[in-house]
């Protein structure tokens, strides 16, 4: 069978939502490599790791319509940040099955695991999630999914009703439901991300405890448990909308800030919530704080 191998260059802020649109457009791999020699983080274990320019790699049927996806990539993250772009016809060699035995099983706390389908469960482990990786951060790779998913598998969110603000994959949604929460609300701006989270959720047999929903408009009451693996940006903007939707004593977790953005991220925080101190992962911060009285 004959395959198209499209590699792209980018910034490493865009290889995310570069990696989501090629996920999107149906590639079967995705991986990235370094164009340039320094490292914004170091990864640990099987973590991915980004460049300052990065050559971000997918491979697709012969079938895909390029000229389509190359203008979805240049309106994603800007013509001026799609560096260079390159296509290489790819045959006679199995890139799904090498792709797969890169991947196995991540197991968070001790107790939950996340598992891609090929990988056969493990018993010890009955909170396990079935989550194939097209993105490091919806398949629990990535360093500040992996803080998120350590946080709700130690603190258990049992009977809580949690809030999942920016779901995109669903995966932390889905893992306070597996780990007992519920309601769980999974939102998000794109409707690409809601519509992978309800299918995570179908098959993980989660849809009866994952409210999914467009974050314009969404109706939600005030939650016990509110967590976002977003950026520092947004989540500054948000934080007054965050304290709203947390009842007294709720708790926050917010993820994908630097460490070096963590004192700028409390100091907008500290209004409404009480703040501890920060975990770190490589050069990224997990902040948790507890919703207090105006």
């Amino acid at each position: 069978m004959s395959w198209l191998r499209l590699t792209l260059e980018c910034h490493a802020t865009s290889v995310e939502s570069l990696s989501q649109l090629l996920e999107q457009f149906g590639a079967i791999a995705i991986s990235s490599e370094a164009r340039t020699d320094e490292a914004l983080f170091a990864g640990v274990a099987d973590d991915p790791v980004f460049w300052h320019r990065t050559a971000v790699s997918a491979l697709f049927d012969d079938s895909i319509d390029l000229d389509i996806l190359l203008a979805c990539a240049r309106n994603r993250i800007g013509t001026e940040n799609l560096l260079n772009s390159r296509v290489e016809a790819v045959t006679d060699q199995n890139w799904l099955e090498s792709q797969q035995a890169e991947h196995n099983a991540a197991v968070f706390a001790d107790r939950l695991c996340i598992r891609p389908s090929w990988v056969e469960t493990d018993k010890h482990y009955p909170d396990t999630l079935v989550l194939d990786p097209g993105l490091a951060f919806g398949s629990g790779r990535h360093a500040t999914t992996a803080l998120c998913l350590e946080w709700l598998a130690t603190h258990s969110p049992d009977s809580q009703q949690v809030i999942d603000y920016g779901c995109g994959s669903g995966i932390l949604a889905l893992a306070a439901a597996k780990l007992g929460a519920g309601p769980v609300y999974a939102v998000d701006i794109d409707p690409q991300a809601l519509l992978a989270t309800e299918t995570n959720a179908r098959n993980n047999q989660l849809q009866d405890r994952i409210i999914v929903t467009a974050a314009a408009g969404a109706d939600l009451s005030a939650a016990d448990v509110l967590i976002a693996n977003i950026l520092l940006n947004p989540l500054m903007e948000l934080a007054p909308d965050f304290a709203a939707l947390l009842k007294t004593n709720g708790r926050l977790v917010l993820s994908g800030i630097l460490a070096v953005q963590v004192e700028e991220c409390l100091a907008a925080y500290a209004p409404w919530f009480n703040m501890v101190a920060p975990v770190f992962r490589d050069e990224w911060a997990l902040l948790e704080g507890t919703r207090h009285t105006d």
